[in-house]
């Protein structure tokens, strides 16, 4: 099949005011589990997945919040808005007088407020097929559908602002028409039961276009905008689209349990939260980006950690900001962190977001083309990895994710702007084959002095990307560098201590001594 894409929704992570915090986590200090049994939480295919995948049936954190705690506290007035049987807390709004009563309660472990900087921003769409097209070009697409590799049977959950009209959104017939959409459901108005053909807010639409991202395809142009087209998906709605200003990472994790209990292997995110609110005090700090903070980055790792759930989130738009790295739950050290490049020279575009330097771990894994926000990228690589579960379906997320990140274009020498680049697919289908497979794409190079002359093979292209570096993966600055007579010129940085060059398929790592 020959891929063209049209199609792309601009979605940018943005900044606003909140208004003062009076949303908080309860958290309690066990659970009564004497009567508990998985099959009361655990769908049938969810209990199948854990057996094919030798995780625990018997987890503490499926087990329920204890009733009896939810009574005592409804008695002291608080309206309880979302619970977590994974962190064994409720969310609410608070009041002065009700947190001093919560806190006499001896059952109540802490009462943490919940950061209001839910970062997702504007929904516009555009039509921009050349967009589209190379994102899947970048990752290598045609070698999946030249397989027929279609994402085919693969549980998909999306957690975003809405769905609105996807229905009626030529490219995602196909979903409708085939009966795909397994179940929908709204976090944000529990009592309704329709986020498809039903609008609450203006952002109620943006779902949509990450479903197009995911797994579009129109049958008439014969046009694939998404390499899942064939996976069957699962919908939530966690956002208000008109008001950002109240913390609702309670409404995501209650979404992400939701899909587990389901069975859903796969989630794909673009949300995430930082800083900047009213109260200073309640404000997360950059150090906080740890993946071990904010309670969604403890909720996502166990997703990943407990119950097998392979996630992929946007890295974040926030690389022009003054904040400038990831937002969580980006930060979460086994979920796979998406970043955005630019077209052709496949280094970071600008407003994608880097990861700290104080992560123990790379932040972001991998990235692709996404000209208007990293919460395109992220759906982008969703597709992929549904690809890689239909080819490979008893590899655990773990080893997948693996995969995902040796098939990229500058594994094994990544970096805190793209990772280690752009997932290639004909990569991981050979690392499917044999995952100690060697491309032989890669050089080391001891250097010393202050400048590098090094001459390249005819067959290499004309410029590539140096990405000056202070150690494995601290970037100092990327640039474009251009070859003359088949030779470059690098010129090192103060405090620089290793330089990666990606040019075509080569991969040179320079080591200064």
């Amino acid at each position: 099949m020959n891929l063209r894409s049209i199609g792309f929704v601009i979605l940018f992570f943005s900044s606003f005011l909140g208004f003062s915090q009076s949303k908080y986590w309860i958290s309690f200090k066990d659970k009564n589990i004497a009567q508990y049994h998985y099959s009361q939480v655990l769908s049938a295919e969810a209990i199948a997945n854990r057996i094919n995948f030798n995780i625990p049936l018997v987890q503490y954190s499926d087990a329920p919040i204890n009733p009896q705690y939810i009574t005592e506290v409804n008695k002291i007035g608080v309206l309880i808005m979302h619970r977590s049987k994974w962190l064994n807390a409720v969310s609410a709004q608070l009041t002065n007088e009700q947190i001093a009563k919560l806190k006499q309660l001896a059952f109540v472990k802490s009462i943490d407020p919940i950061d209001a900087r839910l970062v997702i921003a504007s929904t516009a769409e555009e039509v921009n097929p050349t967009s589209v097209h190379t994102a899947m070009a970048q990752m290598q697409s045609s070698y999946f559908t030249d397989q027929g590799i279609t994402g085919k049977g693969v549980k998909v959950g999306v957690i975003d602002a809405g769905f609105y009209r996807a229905n009626l959104e030529k490219n995602l017939e196909h979903l409708f028409a085939e009966f795909r959409i397994m179940a929908q459901r709204d976090f944000q108005n529990p009592e309704r039961k329709d986020i498809i053909t039903e609008s609450m807010t203006t952002g109620d639409g943006h779902g949509k276009s990450v479903l197009e991202k995911i797994c579009g395809y129109d049958p008439d142009q014969r046009v694939q905008y998404g390499m899942a087209v064939n996976a069957n998906f699962y919908l939530a709605r966690t956002e208000n689209g008109d008001k950002e200003n109240r913390g609702e990472e309670d409404k995501w994790i209650e979404a992400t349990e939701w899909m587990d209990s389901l069975g859903v292997r796969l989630i794909s995110t673009s949300l995430g939260y930082s800083s900047k609110m009213d109260d200073p005090k309640d404000n997360y700090l950059q150090t906080e980006m740890n993946g071990k903070t904010s309670k969604i980055a403890k909720a996502a790792q166990i997703a990943v950690d407990d119950k097998g759930i392979f996630l992929v989130v946007s890295a974040g738009n926030e690389g022009s900001s003054a904040w400038k790295i990831i937002s969580s739950p980006a930060d979460c050290a086994g979920a796979l962190t998406v970043g955005a490049t630019r077209e052709y020279t496949l280094d970071r575009i600008g407003y994608s977001s880097i990861g700290p330097d104080f992560l123990p771990y790379l932040k972001p894994e991998v990235s692709c083309f996404s000209p208007n926000g990293t919460s395109f990228s992220a759906p982008a690589v969703a597709g992929f990895v549904a690809c890689l579960m239909q080819k490979a379906p008893t590899l655990g997320n773990k080893e997948l994710k693996n995969i995902m990140q040796r098939s990229a274009h500058l594994y094994p020498y990544g970096n805190n702007f793209i990772g280690y680049g752009v997932p290639q697919a004909d990569r991981a289908l050979q690392l499917l084959i044999d995952d100690k497979y060697d491309f032989k794409n890669t050089l080391v190079k001891e250097v010393k002095g202050k400048k590098i002359k090094f001459k390249l093979p005819k067959s290499i292209p004309s410029s590539g990307i140096v990405f000056h570096k202070k150690n494995e993966t601290l970037v100092l600055k990327q640039e474009e560098i251009n070859l003359k007579k088949g030779k470059i010129s690098i010129t090192r940085m103060a405090n620089e201590a290793r330089t990666t060059l990606s040019i075509g398929t080569l991969v040179v790592e320079f080591v200064w001594q």
